[in-house]
């Protein structure tokens, strides 16, 4: 299991399916198989069992198992060894492990904005 800051305080387990609109503080483990909406603050932790096809916004993500859609995190992704993603990714910081299947595209908002920052101080030498 990846490790999280936090304890889990919410679980859809193996074997549980669910459609809808999730929302959550703190930190939520899905093992089952999830349909819909997820808007939360908080850290989602998609296990090697977990399908989910959702749009997400989250916190940060941490995934191991399958998702079909569209990830915004505010901190972070994760695709672990495991983890099938197909559909888009919007983060400042991606974390994708050897084995990870990442089918889509990815969009690093904040860091191509600090990488404009950083530019603006460099010094421009002459040329001779």
């Amino acid at each position: 299991m990846p490790e999280v800051e936090g304890k889990i305080n919410g679980l859809i387990g193996c074997g549980v399916s669910i459609k809808g609109t999730l929302s959550f503080d703190g930190v939520l483990r899905i093992d089952g198989r999830f349909e819909g909406e997820i808007d939360a603050t908080g850290t989602l932790v998609v296990g090697e069992e977990g399908v989910l096809q959702s749009n997400i916004k989250v916190g940060t993500a941490i995934i191991s198992g399958e998702v079909r859609g569209m990830v915004e995190a505010i901190r972070k992704v994760e695709l672990h060894a495991r983890a099938r993603m197909y559909g888009a990714i919007k983060t400042p910081v991606i974390v994708v492990y050897t084995g990870a299947q990442f089918v889509g595209e990815c969009l690093m908002e904040n860091q191509r904005n600090l990488a404009s920052q950083r530019n603006n101080d460099l010094v421009q030498l002459p040329v001779k």
